[in-house]
């Protein structure tokens, strides 16, 4: 009897563990798994210098850097593209890499169109017809993604008025310091100095499970 009431004892025991071992598994995995872009639009991003900016307000960024990476892995392997975005170079994933840069140009394109702002600069008529020229490659170039991307034509247009602005006013401060505009420029030295002026908190927790290189394209 005495036997027996160990074995059942025993069974219980593993039975409660293999259960926590299975809820911490599935906890684990549902930090760590990938999410859907299309259901985190409207959750946090990146905070910059106190102001949040939701998934949706990098659309853009994202879609023109899977579609960059994708042509440069057309090159690499045409029939099995996957394979340049899981390359691994200068110490990180290609994939991650072209992820990050994306947040790191809609960072720097929010710094450069809010001095835009507070100084009042405005696109002049030529301005305005490149900028729709790039507007129309975008959707040109993203086809069938599209629907993927989740924005509407006008939230995408904000963001290239954003893109346009940002550029005239980074152009123009390159000129008053008297370098080339390049050093504003994402890894620029003078953008990295003028960098530390402001502050950005990235959403990490979702950012790094965003599944990049699957947003727009397959």
């Amino acid at each position: 009897m005495r036997d027996k009431r160990q074995t059942v004892l025993f069974t219980l025991a593993m039975l409660v563990l293999f259960f926590a071992v299975g809820i911490s598994a599935w906890y684990r995995a549902k930090k760590i798994g990938k999410i859907s872009f299309l259901e985190h639009l409207d959750d946090t991003a990146v905070t910059v210098d106190g102001m949040d900016y939701q998934f949706r307000d990098l659309a853009v960024y994202l879609a023109r850097q899977e579609y960059i990476v994708e042509e440069q892995a057309k090159v690499y392997d045409y029939e099995k593209t996957h394979l340049y975005w899981n390359l691994h170079a200068n110490g990180i994933f290609i994939r991650v890499e072209a992820r990050d840069l994306a947040m790191d140009m809609a960072v720097h394109d929010i710094i450069f169109y809010n001095m835009a702002l507070e100084e009042g600069y405005e696109l002049t008529k030529d301005e305005i017809s490149y900028m729709e020229n790039q507007i129309m490659d975008f959707w040109y170039d993203l086809e069938e993604g599209k629907e993927r991307l989740g924005i509407s034509e006008k939230e995408a247009e904000e963001t290239f008025l954003q893109m346009a602005l940002a550029q005239k006013r980074q152009y123009i401060l390159a000129e008053e310091m008297g370098v080339d505009k390049e050093e504003y420029d994402v890894n620029g030295s003078m953008y990295q100095e003028l960098l530390k002026e402001h502050t950005y908190q990235i959403n990490e927790t979702l950012w790094k499970r965003l599944n990049f290189g699957n947003i727009t394209i397959h």
